[in-house]
């Protein structure tokens, strides 16, 4: 049986986020509305200035009762810790190869929600999205700093007290995920693996500074790769976006198909992603995966045995190209041509009028 202490300490994240935000909007009633999730809806620009702020503040509520609660109970609880349990040396090779795990992991959730879910209905906040960078990053470093606080000192306190990595590893993962269930039973389960990535990695590399590393790399994709997938308006100017070339209606992400042509959600008009451009996403697409193979390989050769390393291999490279792709169409937004993608749309609206002629005649 856990003792009340270590209790507190797994069930310290799911209160956390359930208070936080409850605490907030008695401070602040007039801020009471949903916080900005993926897909993130075009909505008028007083109505989308207040979304962004709340996704600025509520975040930022949480993740300082997070901390504080924390700091609390390690002064409280005085745990102590074995000094095997954590590494100082090779802190930095640990922390790239855990960013490349969380920006692998990035993609592999976002496939996830493209592919294998309705992405209406599994939905993601984004602490910070449509924010200014400065206060993006404000938001990107304390949240990943917090979270990852409370998940290495819960793990390195219940190893410390004689249970298994893979249990503690288990148990944060569990409480990670039960903080997740007000957005649906599908994104509890995907922030259950995604704990136990974190925890995993912090096991694996006995540092801070591997699950906090992967945690920016994570929040960088989803802060610069999703804005695709909103049809709002761009924050930056030079950001081309994606158009409809009949109406120039601005379309986001999951409004198009690459593979295959679709209407227009404005003008009803079939259109398809630009022949060159699809041409280019394959040529980009297969060199990032031939590229990403032996670097992942190298990564891995020294830290996990062959058979495991065969095993990662191919989920890494794949979730790692999945995000280097969406960060291409983030940086490059599709073309869009008028008609199929097969074939040449001629105008026929208006035929000659001679041509015509002869052929009745």
């Amino acid at each position: 049986m856990l003792s009340p202490t270590l209790i507190s300490i797994v069930a310290l994240y799911p209160v956390a986020a359930f208070a936080a935000p409850v605490a907030y909007f008695q401070l602040f009633p007039e801020e009471m509305r949903e916080l900005p999730v993926l897909p993130v809806d075009d909505t008028d620009e007083e109505a989308r200035s207040k979304a962004i702020r709340l996704g600025v503040n509520e975040p930022l509520m949480f993740y300082g009762v997070l901390l504080c609660c924390t700091a609390m109970w390690l002064w409280l609880a005085q745990p102590v810790f074995h000094a095997d349990g954590f590494q100082g040396k090779g802190w930095v090779s640990g922390a790239i190869k855990s960013g490349y795990v969380g920006f692998s992991w990035a993609g592999m959730w976002l496939w996830l929600w493209l592919v294998l879910s309705n992405p209406q209905r599994l939905s993601r906040a984004v602490p910070g999205y449509g924010a200014r960078f400065l206060k993006q990053t404000v938001v990107w470093v304390i949240g990943a700093f917090s979270e990852e606080f409370w998940r290495v000192l819960c793990i390195a306190a219940l190893t410390a007290s004689g249970y298994s990595a893979t249990f503690a590893v288990t148990a944060s993962a569990i409480a990670f995920g039960v903080a997740s269930l007000g957005e649906g039973f599908e994104r509890s389960i995907l922030a259950a693996l995604e704990g136990s990535i974190f925890g995993l990695l912090f096991v694996w590399q006995r540092s801070f500074f591997a699950p906090f590393v992967a945690h920016l790399a994570v929040q960088a994709v989803y802060l610069w790769g999703v804005g695709q997938f909103s049809s709002g308006k761009l924050s930056k100017p030079w950001m081309r976006g994606i158009r409809c070339p009949v109406c120039n209606a601005q379309l986001s992400r999951l409004q198009i198909k690459i593979r295959e042509s679709f209407d227009c959600p404005a003008c009803h008009s079939q259109v398809s992603v630009s022949d060159g451009y699809r041409q280019a996403m394959r040529w980009v697409g297969l060199c990032a995966y031939l590229s990403l193979a032996p670097f992942t390989m190298l990564l891995l050769e020294h830290d996990v045995s062959a058979t495991l390393g065969i095993l990662l291999l191919w989920p890494i490279v794949f979730g790692a190209g999945t995000s280097g792709l969406l960060l291409f169409q983030r940086m490059f937004p599709p073309r869009l041509q008028f008609g199929g993608a097969t074939f040449i749309t001629l105008n026929l609206e208006h035929p000659r009028t001679d041509v015509t002629d002869e052929k009745r005649e």
